[in-house]
């Protein structure tokens, strides 16, 4: 079981953020893994689903997403299914100081790979969710 968890303080309010990162449209721009976007169900309600086309270390990956919560904007809970990794992911933005606190919290397994030692992808999981949230920190902030 792998659990890769990663925040940042985002000079800007929860619905500013949350107006990014909960739209699935716009994870191409601060998710590096992401290259293509399919919205299979348009609401941002419990059950809506998107499929994600990309590469992670030089292999091309699509995985499907289903909301089990949602919070605006303040809480989104996604079911991570159909894919090399399975199991959930939390975002959490909460007011901080002169902005928010963003984390996001994945929690899972490597699907259809019993050949590659999860410990060889959770370090380049953890670096690459990190990333992600830098680039959405220069996103935001321009």
């Amino acid at each position: 079981m792998m659990d890769l968890r990663a925040e940042i303080d985002i000079t800007a309010s929860p619905a500013t953020i949350a107006g990014v990162m909960f739209d699935p449209e716009r994870f191409t721009e601060w998710m590096k893994t992401v290259d293509r976007v399919e919205v299979l169900d348009p609401a941002l309600a419990p059950g809506a689903r998107v499929k994600y086309h990309g590469s992670f270390m030089g292999q091309s990956i699509a995985w499907t997403t289903e909301v089990e919560t949602v919070h605006f904007p303040h809480v989104l809970v996604l079911k991570v299914s159909d894919g090399p990794f399975v199991g959930t992911s939390r975002i959490g933005i909460q007011r901080s100081g002169d902005g928010s606190r963003v984390q996001m919290h994945n929690t899972g397994s490597l699907n259809g790979m019993p050949f590659i030692p999860e410990a060889m992808v959770s370090g380049p999981l953890q670096s690459a969710l990190q990333a992600d949230l830098v680039r959405l920190k220069a996103l935001v902030e321009a």
